[in-house]
């Protein structure tokens, strides 16, 4: 377990959350082989184990009324472990692989309007969670600055915070970001979130002395870099302060840069490329969301949607 602790994090490069994950579910595949068998697992099990304990560990787990997605991150916890014993020579058959997932609901991602994402941008956030010590005008700007971030470039939260000074290159207007599984992009920075960090950097440079350049971008106000959580929050902060709707989450921001720009004529290639997806596949339920928008445009230019509406207006007209 810790050589596989050591690959997920190491090798594979996954993020702290999906290792304990994956080791969670482990842990539980475990407790049912105890269950199961009346006994702990050995290696003489893990080399003859069959596609049957595997799907009896399912049927355990549906017992336990799980989530589907957690019910398919467990499948895939196994598998993975079963694919790193066959590299281990522990073994030479991965049972797992001859079992499918459960099927999981198509969802689609949540994207704020542009009004409010504008309403969001041009606001003022006071963090009240954050507050040890009276709030010091550096931390509204750095406020600022992580939402234009958010927004202007469709970071991950855990990738803003993952930002050191020296990865934004401000005469150039892009940043260097890591992303899942290490992997590396450049994504472009705007005029306004340039701006917004050039002022946050001015006021926390005579705040904060002295600070390095190979430091976090963004600190919390102990002086300790910006947590995932600690956006979280600010967004929460902010959205209850602006009325604005549920759902209002760093994500959502991401999602609404792919989302304005599909609107805007940015093709999926490069979205993909912002966003720093794997798959195209990923980047295409974007096109989903803008289907009222395409749906309007058909009212307004197609010429059977044109007649059908002259054909409605003159039958009310009569």
């Amino acid at each position: 377990m810790a050589a596989f602790r050591r690959d997920l994090a190491e090798v594979r490069r996954l993020s702290p959350h999906t290792v304990a994950a994956y080791l969670r579910d482990l842990h539980a595949f475990a407790d049912f082989w105890e269950a199961r068998y009346h006994r702990s697992m050995t290696r003489e099990d893990v080399t003859s184990a069959g596609p049957e304990s595997l799907r009896a560990f399912l049927s355990w787990s549906l017992g336990q009324k799980l989530a589907k997605t957690t019910l398919a991150r467990r499948m895939a916890a196994v598998r993975a472990w079963w694919r790193f014993l066959e590299r281990d020579g522990v073994t030479t058959h991965n049972p797992a692989a001859l079992i499918s997932p459960p099927k999981l609901p198509k969802r689609l991602p949540r994207a704020p309007a542009e009004e409010p994402t504008a309403r969001l941008m041009s606001a003022p956030v006071i963090l009240e969670a954050e507050r040890p010590r009276p709030r010091e005008p550096w931390l509204e700007l750095r406020d600022l600055a992580v939402l234009e971030l958010l927004y202007g470039s469709g970071l991950r939260v855990g990738e803003l915070c993952g930002l050191n000074r020296f990865d934004v290159d401000g005469r150039h207007g892009e940043a260097r970001v890591l992303g899942k599984g290490g992997k590396e992009r450049i994504v472009p920075v705007g005029k306004l979130a340039r701006e917004a960090i050039g002022r946050y950097l001015t006021a926390v440079t005579q705040a904060v002395p002295p600070l390095s350049v190979n430091g976090p971008l963004f600190l919390g106000a102990r002086g300790e870099r910006l947590t995932p959580r600690a956006v979280q929050r600010l967004l929460e902060a902010a959205r209850l302060r602006l009325g604005l709707p549920e759902g209002t989450t760093p994500h959502a921001l991401r999602h609404a840069f792919a989302t304005h720009l599909l609107q805007a004529g940015a093709g999926l290639r490069e979205i993909q490329e912002l966003l720093g997806h794997a798959s195209l596949s990923t980047t295409q339920r974007y096109t989903h969301l803008d289907f009222a928008r395409l749906a309007q445009i058909y009212d307004q230019a197609h010429p059977r949607a044109l007649r059908k509406r002259e054909d409605e207006d003159s039958s009310q007209g009569s």
